[in-house]
């Protein structure tokens, strides 16, 4: 951490590169995560090491590039970008590029750790899928089978005489009414 950055308000940063003061102002809005500036109420302290970076965004501009692809050359060129941890003025400076790539490869590691997570889930529902079956098959066996020994045991309970009830004896058609 460097405590002797020199800070420069945006009239003296004007005056050192003849950008007009909306255009800075307009910088800091667009690009300022490639400034190291600060903020006190409505008035902003640019640090002196990003003059060059200011620079280089008017030239991008002069060159008639769009807000889209300054930012993207500046990203390409590795620009570090200072964000402020604390109010008492402490900072720290990192290379927002290498920390993307450090979270994308985090992400992609617990992408596949997830992936592998679901499918063990995957095969564990399929294994209780196959368990819940087989024990339904078997449970409607039983059932089948106790049925049918309930059904002979009362069979074999019932005289023969209540098991066939004898026929009423058949009438002709003639006899009907008789």
């Amino acid at each position: 951490m460097n405590n002797h950055i020199e800070w420069l308000t945006v009239l003296a940063i004007e005056k050192q590169t003849k950008i007009p003061n909306a255009t800075i102002r307009r910088y800091i809005r667009n690009h300022g995560h490639h400034l190291n500036i600060r903020k006190k109420g409505k008035s902003y302290f640019i640090a002196s090491d990003s003059i060059p970076i200011m620079l280089d965004i008017r030239k991008q501009y002069d060159d008639g590039k769009s807000l889209e692809e300054v930012e993207k050359t500046l990203i390409q060129k590795g620009t570090a970008m200072t964000i402020t941890v604390t109010e008492d003025d402490q900072q720290m400076t990192i290379n927002i590029g290498e920390a993307l790539q450090d979270m994308k490869s985090a992400m992609n590691e617990q992408n596949e750790v997830i992936q592998s997570l679901v499918e063990q889930i995957q095969k564990q529902q399929e294994y209780i899928d196959k368990k819940l079956e087989e024990r339904d098959r078997k449970l409607m066996t039983a059932i089948r089978e106790s049925q049918e020994a309930k059904k002979q045991l009362a069979a074999a309970a019932l005289p023969e005489e209540i098991q066939s009830p004898p026929k009423p004896p058949q009438k002709k058609w003639y006899q009907f009414w008789k």
